[in-house]
């Protein structure tokens, strides 16, 4: 066990070297003393005593209430020794926060009873203060609310927690009593634990509040009962917003009620199945996709009715390795043997009971979606072999310029590269003015805006091809949308050379 270490701080060298003596018989550590206060302050600094024996009066400049005014963050309890009983001295060294006085001369029996009272008391105030600071820290950092209240049920004390569960903060509280937040009801039920509190009983109990918003909240209380001196003076409570916990059970019963409603009314196919695929449910909505009735699928298994077998081998596998799959394409084949494109979502179970596993997931029809899509991409194409095989030359933009052309404009405006052309705008290969005089951003501007508001356009323009050379062309333009943004298609036909 360590040994505490003395500082002797005292300006008559007989005076210290006799206590250096006496602390040593007391197995203390006293290392050589000091006199001035300079020496003191750097000494302290450098090996962080125990306990300091401060002389008031030393020889230089700075007197002992100096030394302490200099160490008083460094927590080190000081004992002042002085042959002075001055009241103004006195008065002046107390505001150091000393442990002690020692009047010259004492008795060795009184130095070290006050250094150890000194030592002791420096212990407990250290402990007091560790033991403060967790649960400060406990107080300040745990989700839950913490409060105490007076007999009459007034806040005295509510953590940054507590006061957030009651839509506040910590000063809303001062002056504040717990029933500003209560209805009636609940407020014969705070009196009737508060007569258990009285009783020295703690309880457990669910509690309405209303907040200043006006929301409703449903708070777990543990009250228990704080006591002085057999005096009954108050409450200290531990709380937690429960009303996420309350809500959901109320969603549940609910949604319990609700669930047998959207599983005959649901458009896509609910099912549930065995790991072989054995069918325990399935939805009505099946009887609107299919000639099957639900009855008529139950205990029947729906690999059965992969279209190929192979297709059934595939989506097991995926499912096995994954544990679920989503939007997985599948072909399956109607009662009449009418093929039927789905997507399929399944997720694999395990009853923890059980530990049985099942597949459950959702089936929806997107036969004709497919069959949309497919006559969509033919149209595509049709139209992008119009699209390039036209003699006539043909572009498409939109508000930032030229997203796509033909070869027959490229060749009618002298580019040999797509790229070099898009983004470009009509007035980009252009002249600066047209034959009215007027220019041609401005003029291009106005008839984007008009064809976009009339829907098709015809005009004379002039036109100017990469190398320079200008023509005037007759343009025809059209607008139209998709996927709800506006796009131009023009189509140009040379129509005169005009000389450079």
């Amino acid at each position: 066990m360590c040994k505490e270490q003395i500082l002797v701080v005292e300006d008559e060298a007989v005076v210290a070297e006799d206590i250096r003596k006496i602390l040593q018989g007391y197995d203390y550590v006293v290392p050589e003393a000091i006199s001035t206060g300079e020496a003191a302050i750097k000494s302290i600094n450098n090996t962080r005593p125990d306990l300091i024996l401060l002389d008031i009066m030393l020889k230089d400049k700075l007197s002992g209430i100096d030394v302490a005014k200099h160490i008083i963050n460094m927590n080190i309890p000081v004992i002042y020794l002085t042959a002075y009983s001055d009241k103004e001295v006195i008065e002046k060294a107390k505001a150091t926060g000393p442990f002690g006085y020692l009047i010259k001369p004492f008795r060795e029996r009184e130095l070290i009873a006050t250094i150890q009272m000194a030592l002791y008391k420096h212990k407990m105030e250290q402990k007091l203060i560790e033991s403060e600071a967790k649960f400060r820290t406990l107080v300040e950092t745990t989700d839950e609310g913490i409060c105490t209240f007076d007999t009459e049920d007034y806040f005295t004390f509510i953590n940054e927690a507590g006061a957030k569960i009651f839509g506040g903060v910590i000063s809303d509280f001062e002056d504040t009593n717990l029933s500003d937040y209560l209805n009636k009801y609940n407020l014969e039920k705070v009196h009737k634990h508060l007569k258990l509190r009285k009783e020295n009983k703690s309880s457990r109990y669910e509690l309405e509040i209303i907040r200043k918003d006006g929301r409703k909240r449903f708070l777990n209380i543990i009250g228990s009962p704080r006591f002085n001196l057999d005096k009954f003076v108050g409450t200290f409570g531990i709380f937690n917003d429960i009303t996420e916990k309350k809500m959901a059970q109320l969603k549940l019963k609910r949604t319990m009620d609700s669930y047998t409603r959207i599983f005959e009314n649901i458009q896509d196919i609910y099912y549930e199945t065995e790991f072989d695929g054995t069918i325990l449910e399935i939805s009505p909505s099946i009887e609107n996709n299919s000639s099957y009735t639900r009855e008529e699928l139950i205990g029947k298994s729906i690999y059965d009715l992969y279209f190929n077998e192979n297709q059934h081998d595939l989506f097991l596998t995926k499912l096995t390795k994954d544990g679920h799959v989503t939007d997985y394409e599948i072909i399956l084949e109607d009662k009449d043997k009418t093929q039927l494109t789905c997507t399929i979502n399944a997720k694999i179970i395990e009853d923890e009971d059980s530990s049985k596993v099942r597949i459950i997931g959702s089936l929806k029809n997107v036969t004709e979606q497919r069959e949309s899509e497919f006559a969509r991409q033919e149209f595509e194409k049709r139209y992008r072999k119009l699209f390039e095989s036209s003699t006539d030359a043909v572009i498409l933009q939109d508000k930032n310029g030229l997203i796509d052309c033909n070869n027959a404009a490229l060749k009618l405006l002298g580019y040999t590269k797509k790229d070099e052309l898009l983004n470009l705008k009509l007035a980009d290969v252009s002249p600066l003015m047209q034959a009215n005089n007027k220019p041609s951003r401005e003029t291009s501007e106005k008839y984007y805006n008009q064809i976009l508001k009339n829907g098709n356009m015809k005009f004379e323009w002039i036109l100017k091809k990469k190398n320079g050379k200008i023509f005037t062309a007759e343009i025809w333009l059209s607008s139209f949308e998709l996927n709800g943004k506006s796009f131009i298609q023009a189509t140009m036909r040379e129509l005169t050379n005009i000389k450079d």
